[in-house]
């Protein structure tokens, strides 16, 4: 797999009645971003907490900017895409880019997790040493995948964020209680203002 320069995360406010079928379409749209776009990995789902509880979320990963472009050519053409946009029961709430750093776990990721979570903070320091220090304990504790960047687009342009996925809700635990021990973990929270975690139910 390529190196992941690029993260696209597109949140949807859904109808309740349209949820699963929409979910049926973004997961056959995830298909033709990676054949169509170059997408190196996507991952959706369903956000369980926040303000956007109930929301749709898609995850995109390209090694390129140009492949956010093909992205949506990808959009333009695409019969799942049309049927998502098509009527009042759905609508992009949020679409932002992530300028993702060289952090990751060092295990492939299983094919589907069960859960993310999204964590973002204003900070002027990237603090990448300190988080490349903490990526052991996410990877100890049960932390499958793990993207770290900046934003470059939207409201919180320039904030840090952080996504992390999980087979399980004792896997989270685990990790932030590995966290909570960590005189890393305590010196960074003492330097960054966390304006927003939630945690997205996936579904591929």
């Amino acid at each position: 797999m390529s190196t992941l320069k690029f993260m696209m995360v597109t949140v949807a406010a859904c109808d309740p009645s349209f949820v699963q079928q929409a979910l049926q379409h973004v997961g056959k749209l995830a298909s033709e971003l990676r054949e169509k776009a170059g997408a190196q990995t996507t991952r959706y789902g369903v956000l369980a907490t926040g303000s956007d509880a109930g929301s749709l979320v898609l995850f995109q990963t390209y090694d390129k900017l140009a492949g956010i472009d093909k992205a949506f050519q990808v959009y333009g053409d695409s019969a799942n895409y049309k049927a998502l946009m098509t009527g009042d029961k759905l609508k992009v709430t949020l679409r932002n880019v992530v300028k993702l750093e060289a952090l990751q776990v060092s295990k492939p990721a299983p094919e589907k997790l069960a859960y993310g979570v999204v964590t973002r903070w204003k900070s002027a320091d990237l603090m990448l040493d300190k988080m490349k220090e903490l990526v052991p304990i996410f990877e100890k504790n049960g932390a499958a995948v793990l993207r770290y960047g900046t934003l470059m687009t939207g409201n919180h342009a320039g904030n840090r964020l952080l996504a992390a996925g999980y087979l399980s809700m004792d896997a989270i635990e685990q990790t932030y209680e590995g966290l909570a021990a960590s005189d890393v973990y305590r010196a960074a929270m003492g330097q960054i203002d966390i304006n927003m975690r939630n945690i997205v139910r996936l579904m591929g």
